[in-house]
């Protein structure tokens, strides 16, 4: 019976450590780059291999494009304080009128990742605010949120837009945990000035990405570890990720909204667009499948039908 009782409480102790490790690798700050699924394909198939030269190409004419955009829009560095008493740090590029577009990176990503949509959104007259999500970049913050968090954050930078411009008409744009952010900032009681918003490749819920990748890269069955990684996460970074879900805000959301989505995402699947794109039931929607794009890749990948889709939607969106 003692050794029984034995066995069953190393087994508690190992999943909880188990647990532990999870929620410090996935959700701890980390200050430095890192890719969570590295590349195990050493020679490339020819198609990736063109895809590639596709995108870096595109990727070189962007960096021309925006290192102008930087010195004719300079950033101005901004700040707000979270509901949770984070000082929250940010840029803006500002333009004449009252479009503005907040512009959301991803996962351990940082503001400037954003700048090159900053730039197309410049030469659509908006101005631009990219915010660094707790626990990246410049912002405070231990935990990252994974958009559940950044969604109540992102509520706080419209708040502050409008507070400056109370004619403000305001743009949601994210790709991968910053589309999450805007599907889950979506289902809050936004102001009017809220007119759109964009999610590029963001996931269903926290839950389901984690279970995902629990599948892929440790080759994992999500029970029992990610119940303790759901129990933990909720005690020591704040917030259930079995509750943090795309899809239930989505399904309060009333703003129009484009979902876009790459037809070669291994990371975020495909699938999830069609998921979120069902969600929505109010309001209008479009969605995009940008195809052979990968991950966060689709706007380098066909920028001319990225962007020519997404200013067509806010035309739409802006002048309903």
């Amino acid at each position: 019976m003692a050794i029984a009782a034995a066995i069953i409480a190393s087994i508690i102790i190992a999943l909880l450590l188990l647990g532990l490790y999870f929620v410090r690798f996935a959700l701890m700050r980390r200050d430095f780059d890192f890719r969570i699924m590295p590349d195990k394909e050493k020679e490339p198939s020819p198609e990736k291999a063109e895809r590639k030269r596709i995108i870096d190409g595109n990727a070189e004419r962007f960096r021309s494009f925006t290192e102008g955009f930087m010195e004719k829009c300079p950033p101005e560095p901004v700040s707000i304080v979270s509901s949770d008493g984070l000082t929250l740090r940010g840029e803006i590029h500002r333009k004449d009128g009252h479009r503005y577009a907040i512009l959301i990176h991803g996962y351990k990503g940082e503001r400037w990742q954003m700048r090159n949509l900053a730039a197309v959104y410049a030469g659509w007259g908006y101005t631009t605010l990219l915010p660094d999500n707790r626990a990246h970049g410049e912002s405070d913050g231990r935990w990252v949120g994974m958009g559940w968090l950044d969604k109540d954050d992102i509520r706080k930078w419209i708040d502050w837009i409008v507070e400056c411009d109370d004619e403000a008409r305001i743009i949601i744009h994210g790709i991968s945990m910053g589309g999450a952010t805007v599907m889950m900032a979506s289902g809050l009681d936004l102001p009017e000035n809220v007119r759109a918003a964009v999610e590029d490749c963001g996931y269903t819920s926290v839950w389901d990405i984690f279970c995902d990748e629990l599948k892929a890269i440790y080759h994992l069955p999500p029970f029992p570890i990610l119940c303790i990684f759901d129990m933990l996460s909720s005690l020591i970074a704040g917030y259930s990720p079995r509750k943090a879900s795309s899809l239930r805000m989505v399904e309060k959301s009333t703003i129009p909204m484009l979902f876009i989505h790459g037809s070669d995402d291994h990371f975020v699947g495909t699938y999830m667009l069609e998921r979120n794109f069902a969600a929505k039931t109010h309001g209008s929607k479009e969605k995009l499948l940008v195809q052979d794009a990968g991950h966060g890749e689709s706007y380098l990948r066909d920028p001319e039908l990225y962007f020519s889709t997404v200013a067509d939607f806010l035309d739409r969106s802006l002048n309903a």
